[in-house]
């Protein structure tokens, strides 16, 4: 990608992506809440470790790090929530088409 200056809100707002790409990528390894957490607060010291980086090419080579950790990671069945796109739940219980109004004297 193209160079980002550090402490931007485009670094912000990728790096923030990253993050959130990493803890859905722990979720779905670890189904049970206290091992999830653990991975929670490893992602957390990974990213606060890099946090102060104020070089750009030092910044692009840890996020392309990162991007490719991520990929090579990710889970090939990864968990949807029931009622989403894609779930077990989505769209089960269709609406019924609305009832024709029939005019009457009633």
């Amino acid at each position: 990608m193209s160079n980002i200056l550090p402490f931007t809100e485009a670094n912000t707002k990728r790096v923030s992506s990253l993050f959130r790409q990493a803890l859905r990528t722990a979720f779905d390894h670890s189904m049970k809440w206290d091992v999830y957490r653990r991975e929670q607060n490893k992602i957390r010291t990974l990213f606060d470790a890099n946090s102060k980086i104020d070089d750009s090419k030092t910044l692009e080579k840890v996020i392309a790090n990162t991007e490719s950790k991520l990929a090579q990671w990710k889970h090939p069945d990864p968990y949807i929530p029931p009622c989403r796109p894609g779930g077990t739940k989505y769209q089960r219980n269709a609406f019924l088409p609305a009832e024709e109004k029939v005019s009457g004297d009633w």
